[in-house]
């Protein structure tokens, strides 16, 4: 039996990746994507050579066809933060570690926090890391402060082979929304984003099977094979390096029609891009309720955050097909959907008599963006039938107990609609938790009588 390829990351975060990589290419020009990819030996070269870490500056920013004559460089060895010995990079086994350095912008300055002699993998995975982040810099890229865009930019120019071989997420943290692509911080990159990033390093040079592949560590090489292996066979990626022209920038008309491409990556971020044309309303809107019943639920999702973002903008008001989508949705198997779909019915305006139900049954799931979805929904009502004050009576109790406080503040604000006083509720339903009880009373002071907004990361 043969098994079909299949890429390492699920849709959204591989679209993710991949609309990253095209802001980059677009940044720093298309033709350093498809520069040769630099073995480890050849990278530890640079320093071997002389023993100079400013070697390893020069020979990078040669390598990328970038001047670093002012870039200055300094060692200010730290304090080791990590003695575990695993390359975790000062942080704790357990989470992110960082590379021991930094870079700044302003004065176009890169600091070691190490000898190079005393770890010159780090040492080298920093200044590599250095030289990128000044090159993206110097052209304009406004994000070299999150560190997990600029590993896509040392892999995508072929510098990542010493970074892929450190270790600096053990446990990659995120949110329940995949389609919140701007939640900040993002991490340095996980090993299956590495895995995802060499894969598409590999397919934009059109290297089938390139012999750098022997240089990755065994726990990115296998996803990194059966990905590029997917992207060969259906080339399904939205990053199009070799095109010499901004995908980023171009017409509504244009995102409209890869909205409906082959190619699921393409169509979630074109989908991320779409803005509601009046004079196109019911070809639009079409296209928009296909979107919503696709099988692919990175699709499906991103359909709903494109038409909350609409909606919010004021660019149209959502039609009844629309919103009866959307409450069918929110019976969806996937409890991200269900959720998802929950919250833009709220923010819509549009809960119907049904949808409430749904939202009250929610509050009984174990999931907690799922409880999070029913609580939301419950609280920008003005008023709920008498059968939903118990399981939300039930559920504020044990975000109490909990001490999950920012569930307490929108259920406070949620009882400050439903009733005249929320105080003698209070009473009757704590009266055997005193401590509970002064923190539900002092929640009701301080949240306003209006509904707290969403956290997004919550």
């Amino acid at each position: 039996m043969f098994f079909k390829p299949k890429a390492n990351l699920h849709d959204s975060e591989k679209s993710r990746i991949e609309f990253h990589l095209q802001q980059i290419a677009e940044c720093i020009g298309f033709d350093r994507f498809t520069l040769p990819v630099l073995s480890r030996k050849t990278l530890f070269g640079f320093y071997d050579t002389k023993g100079d870490p400013k070697k390893i500056i020069d020979s990078v920013g040669k390598h990328l066809a970038h001047d670093v004559g002012d870039v200055q460089f300094r060692v200010v060895p730290q304090m080791a933060q990590s003695t575990c010995g695993s390359g975790c990079g000062g942080g704790t086994c357990g989470g992110v570690g960082s590379l021991p350095g930094r870079y700044d912008a302003e004065n176009r300055s890169i600091t070691l926090d190490i000898e190079i002699e005393s770890d010159s993998q780090m040492g080298i995975a920093m200044l590599i890391q250095g030289v990128v982040s000044d090159l993206l810099s110097r052209n304009g890229f406004t994000s070299t402060h999150l560190p997990e865009l600029v590993d896509l930019a040392v892999v995508g120019t072929g510098l990542g082979m010493v970074r892929n071989h450190v270790s600096l997420v053990k446990k990659q943290v995120s949110s329940w929304d995949s389609t919140q692509w701007e939640l900040l911080p993002r991490p340095f990159a996980g090993t299956q984003t590495l895995a995802y990033a060499n894969a598409i390093a590999a397919w934009v040079r059109d290297e089938a099977n390139p012999e750098w592949v022997g240089d990755l560590p065994s726990d990115l090489k296998r996803p990194m094979r059966s990905t590029l292996k997917y992207l060969f066979k259906t080339k399904d990626a939205f990053l199009q390096p070799k095109m010499e022209h901004s995908s980023l920038s171009q017409s509504q008309s244009e995102w409209w029609k890869l909205a409906a491409s082959d190619s699921a990556s393409t169509q979630v971020i074109a989908i991320r891009h779409l803005q509601f044309d009046p004079d196109q309303s019911d070809q639009q809107e079409s296209l928009l309720l296909e979107k919503l019943r696709s099988a692919n639920t990175a699709i499906s999702l991103n359909t709903i955050a494109a038409i909350e973002k609409m909606k919010l903008e004021g660019q149209w008001m959502v039609s009844q097909s629309i919103a009866q989508e959307l409450r069918l949705l929110t019976a969806h198997r996937a409890d991200e959907v269900r959720a998802k779909a929950m919250c833009a019915l709220a923010k819509l305006d549009a809960l119907d008599d049904v949808a409430v139900e749904t939202a009250a049954f929610m509050l009984e799931d174990d999931l907690k963006h799922v409880v999070f979805a029913g609580v939301f929904a419950l609280s920008t009502l003005e008023s709920v039938p008498d059968h939903v004050y118990p399981p939300f009576d039930q559920c504020f109790v044990s975000a109490l107990r909990s001490c999950d406080y920012e569930f307490v503040d929108l259920m406070v604000a949620a009882y400050g609609r439903w009733l005249n006083d929320p105080q003698p509720h209070f009473e009757r339903l704590l009266q055997d938790s005193p401590e509970h009880l002064s923190i539900a009373i002092e929640t009701l002071q301080k949240v306003p009588d209006q509904l707290v907004q969403l956290r997004r990361g919550a």
